[in-house]
């Protein structure tokens, strides 16, 4: 049994490293494909959406 657990978990380790590995690398080509100012563009566009972008009032009162 306690073989059978260590395995188990050997096996999710693997796996999260190599679903990081892979996610990190088709990121980097997305973003070199699209180019870096898509990618900040869409970034803006996400926190705009979920209203985590608006402006500072008291700034503007100067």
């Amino acid at each position: 049994m306690n073989a059978s657990k260590r395995t188990h978990y050997l096996i999710f380790g693997i796996g999260a490293a190599v679903g990081s590995a892979v996610g990190l690398v088709m990121g980097s080509i997305l973003t070199y494909w699209l180019g870096e100012g898509t990618v900040r563009l869409i970034q803006r566009a996400l926190r705009r959406m979920s209203g985590g972008d608006r402006p500072n009032f008291e700034m503007l009162l100067q």
